[in-house]
This record gives C-alpha cells, structure tokens and sequence, in this order.
C-alpha cells in the first residue's frame, strides 16, 4: 500500500524525514505525515507516475498542510 523506508530513501535521495518531506514537496508528489512524523507516499501514485496501469493526473491540486509539516521532527 505505501512505499517502505527503503523506497522512501531511493526515491527522495534523502534518509531524514524532514529532508523527505522536503524533496517530495519540490518532486510534486503527494504524500501525507503518519503519527511519527515519517512521510507516506501511496505506491499506486508513484506505479502510476512512472507508466503503470491507471492515470493519476491530480498532482497540480495537490494540498499542503503546513501545520502537519512543522511537527516534523518534533515528538
């Protein structure tokens, strides 16, 4: 369903939540902050994005929730 940590690192370039968050905001990828901070990226968006099946097209209206954002790192 979501990408693992692993995934998370190849796909961002980044090990560090923050830096995470941050190189998904610049990628336009959607994604949403679990209860410890970690990004969560569905594996459809990025499947589709990358030319599987299905036709994910949504990302200009992607949502941005700052407060969610600066809780990151913060426990």
């Amino acid at each position: 369903m979501f990408l693992t940590f692993e995934e998370m690192s190849e796909l961002t370039g980044r090990k560090q939540k923050k830096k995470q968050v941050e190189q998904l905001l610049l990628m336009h990828i959607p994604f949403s902050i679990d209860a410890l901070g970690r990004p969560k990226v569905l594996r459809k968006v990025i499947e589709e994005d990358l030319g599987a099946e299905g036709n994910y097209k949504n990302r200009s209206k992607l949502s941005i929730s700052y407060d969610k954002l600066s809780t990151i790192g913060k426990v």
